[in-house]
């Protein structure tokens, strides 16, 4: 990709084209099937780390079913019932450890509330700390919580930005990529929406393999597509 070229429409308008372009159905991401409840929220985003929404959204309900949906309940149940009701998420058992640890922490520290009264700093903190959640969980939670406006950066996403021309590299680090996406939708866009349009984008166009380029409605600005 030529160097110094970006997609040449930003912020707002970026957002707006992308809302236009693709559809953004809720039920279809594992954040807003749990929305009610942060601790599930949380199990959600676990489950669907190297998978798809559809099989951890399958995952948490019946997680919810067999184990309940409070860390107190994920305690007296234990770590093999946790596993066997997450098993179609794979890395199940990975997984169920998380939970469980991320289960045992919160109830040392009174329950589920301390998700809704921790500072953002305090749980990036303790979620980092947890084996098995790592930057991404905590920026999808953060963000999908609004406790903190960060953009969440998945594999659609590092992809996209670097055709975009908003990294250098296809590996770029997870904070660069957050940083460049975040700079070019800019302060008054929501990162939460804009990372939804752009999964949803990277799934019906800017596909991994054989993009829908022709069809792009991005096409007359896009770096990876003029190039050609």
């Amino acid at each position: 990709m030529g160097e110094g070229k970006r997609l040449c429409v930003r912020g707002e308008r970026l957002l707006k084209i992308l809302e236009s372009s693709v559809e953004y159905r809720p039920e279809e991401y594992v954040v807003h099937v749990a929305s009610d409840n942060p601790f599930l929220t949380l199990v959600g985003i676990i489950l669907s780390q190297n998978t798809t929404d559809k099989n951890a959204i399958a995952a948490l309900k019946r997680f919810r079913e067999e184990v309940g949906d409070t860390p107190e309940k994920v305690l007296e149940k234990g770590y093999e019932a946790v596993a066997r009701a997450i098993r179609t998420s794979g890395s199940y058992r990975r997984k169920a450890e998380a939970i469980v640890e991320l289960a045992r922490r919160l109830v040392a520290r009174g329950g589920v509330s301390y998700l809704k009264t921790a500072s953002p700093s305090e749980l990036r903190e303790f979620l980092s700390s947890i084996k098995g959640i790592g930057r991404k969980t905590v920026d999808v939670f953060l963000s999908f919580t609004g406790k903190e406006k960060v953009f969440p950066v998945d594999t659609h996403a590092r992809r996209i930005a670097y055709r975009w021309g908003l990294t250098s590299s296809p590996k770029a680090r997870y904070e660069e990529v957050s940083k460049a996406l975040a700079e070019h939708f800019g302060e008054n866009v929501d990162y939460e929406r804009a990372h939804k349009l752009i999964i949803a984008f990277g799934r019906k166009y800017c596909r991994a393999r054989w993009p829908r380029c022709e069809e792009c409605p991005l096409r007359n600005c896009c770096p990876k597509r003029l190039e050609e």
